[in-house]
């Protein structure tokens, strides 16, 4: 028993990963990964005509409109709370693996304080949060207990993900707000396909998004490298409108209710279902984004500052 709580902590604590770590940069020009121009994503938008049987061509999409219209969304995410229950499935030698566990994330500032915390039959299993210059980690249930510290910009020890930290989550969500200069790289008649290029954060450089047309909401995301190889993804569905009261009806965003994540350097698949996002005040107090506060209610027996210490096993 001993043995499988602990694997389900590990699991916790990768997922928690997603908010504090970075992986060592990959070098890359930035010449090579500069925007396109807008006339370049409208020419790049048009089909290719294969003969008088072909379909109608899709009329070109609005660059601007679509850049819009996402950052829209977007501002009404400026602060934001759910809970809901997060699934591991995963294989290994020993066969197929399913764990649970349920989470509350939130954050404010358009995600620069962030909060994520996990447990399972009201037992506390894990603490992640970062504020604009530094990412900690509770890991209550190791033996001893610890909390890892770090900056924003630094890994964590032996992270298995190659993205960093709370902008590769609030890029995963559809949370972050897009560049002027984008690229429709593939209209279908249900779906659009945007690729544009981000400031690069360990191997992910490029982001490209598939939309639904009819809605406007990006239902699957790939955070990609230099090469062009994905490093992760993630697909959002369900999507529900945001409780968000402080917000006039029009205003208040689309959220996925239900959203797989997938990293390319390990075999297990994340699905997390939300309850009722939103924006409630009770979810964003003061206190879940402090960390000396977090520590003191916490008390880890050891703390680990990865600028600092030599982690030990």
């Amino acid at each position: 028993m001993a043995r499988v709580i602990y694997s389900f902590i590990e699991w916790i604590a990768l997922i928690c990963t997603v908010l504090c770590v970075s992986c060592d940069s990959t070098k890359t020009s930035s010449d090579s990964i500069a925007g396109e121009s807008t006339s370049e994503a409208s020419e790049l938008a048009s089909p290719k005509k294969s003969g008088s049987t072909s379909p109608a061509p899709t009329p070109t999409l609005d660059v601007l409109e679509i850049v819009a219209q996402q950052n829209h969304r977007v501002a009404g995410l400026r602060k934001f709370a759910a809970r809901g229950s997060a699934e591991l499935r995963w294989h290994d030698e020993k066969g197929d693996h399913f764990e649970q566990a349920q989470i509350d994330l939130a954050w404010r500032n358009g995600g620069e304080q962030i909060s994520l915390r996990a447990e399972k039959l009201g037992e506390r299993l894990a603490w992640a949060g970062a504020n604009s210059t530094q990412w900690w980690l509770f890991e209550p249930k190791r033996e001893p207990s610890r909390l890892w510290l770090g900056p924003r910009a630094m890994p964590m020890p032996d992270s298995l993900l190659p993205f960093a930290g709370p902008d590769a989550l609030l890029e995963l969500l559809a949370a972050s707000p897009w560049p002027a200069k984008v690229a429709v790289t593939q209209q279908l008649d249900q779906t659009f396909t945007v690729e544009f290029a981000r400031a690069p954060r360990g191997q992910w450089v490029r982001t490209r998004v598939e939309v639904q047309r009819n809605a406007g909401f990006p239902s699957h995301i790939w955070l990609v490298d230099a090469k062009g190889n994905v490093l992760a993804e993630s697909e959002l569905s369900e999507p529900v409108m945001a409780n968000m009261n402080h917000l006039p009806m029009a205003d208040r965003p689309m959220v996925a209710s239900k959203i797989t994540l997938k990293s390319m350097s390990n075999i297990g698949v994340w699905q997390i279902f939300w309850d009722e996002p939103g924006a409630r005040e009770d979810r964003l107090k003061d206190r879940l984004f402090d960390v000396q506060v977090i520590r003191s209610v916490m008390l880890p027996a050891e703390v680990i500052d990865v600028s600092k210490d030599k982690p030990t096993p």
